[in-house]
């Protein structure tokens, strides 16, 4: 008789307590009502007027790209481009749209006995913004997402896992982290955690597997049975 050998998702799940999700991605596409180039184009106006020399901002199209870059022209300008990209992303999640398998995941999660952090390098207050608006808030034990002017604070750099894994008591082996990007996979490497990459785009499902995801899902509708299966005892 042959024993089937466990799925790389199943495996990636089994001994989890913590299922720590990004956020733009895995739970929602935070920019499809308001455009993450429009916000660009307002940070990298802010930027230059700032003293940023254009030529190294006019081709970055990336919000988070541009708020990291910040960092090189002060404190005074990180410090309004932080606050002008918070303003930003709290009026875009108003018209956020969920990820089709995202609130499932966060129900499954819950029903198996497992906390849900969110762990973000979105802003913390628009993450909160958007569980409140869809009734997610009471399901989500820990928001670790940019609170303060300090873009070296966000992924790759493991500050955020470590912050979620800390508040919530538990180990970082027995955490999974479920990113869109490979600076998720980065991060969940130099914190000790699992990571799952979401291949919500073509293309990404390679990245994501040599960045050193334990598994790739390419729909999130993928996590509520195999959370399930794999549910704690």
């Amino acid at each position: 008789m042959t024993t089937q050998s466990a799925s790389p998702l199943a495996t990636a799940l089994a001994g989890i307590r913590v299922l720590l999700l990004d956020f733009d991605g895995p739970v929602c596409d935070v920019f499809a009502g308001r455009p993450a180039t429009v916000i660009a184009d307002q940070l990298r106006d802010l930027l230059i007027s700032s003293g940023a020399p254009r030529h190294e901002v006019q081709d970055d199209d990336d919000p988070l790209s541009l708020y990291a870059r910040s960092a090189a022209y002060g404190p005074e300008v990180v410090a309004a481009t932080y606050t002008a990209l918070v303003n930003a992303e709290r009026e875009a999640v108003t018209s956020a749209v969920p990820t089709p398998g995202a609130i499932e995941t966060v129900v499954a999660a819950r029903e198996t006995g497992r906390h849900v952090a969110i762990v973000s390098n979105n802003a913390a207050d628009a993450v909160l913004d958007y569980l409140n608006r869809h009734g997610l808030s009471p399901m989500v034990s820990h928001v670790a997402a940019r609170r303060t002017p300090d873009p070296n604070l966000m992924k790759p750099n493991p500050r955020y896992l470590h912050e979620a894994i800390d508040v919530l008591g538990t180990e970082p082996q027995a955490s999974a982290i479920v990113g869109d990007s490979v600076t998720d996979i980065e991060a969940a490497t130099r914190a000790n955690t699992r990571a799952i990459g979401y291949a919500n785009k073509p293309g990404k499902k390679a990245r994501l597997a040599n960045a050193g995801s334990n598994a790739v899902i390419e729909s999130m509708a993928e996590l509520p049975p195999a959370l399930s299966a794999t549910a704690p005892h």
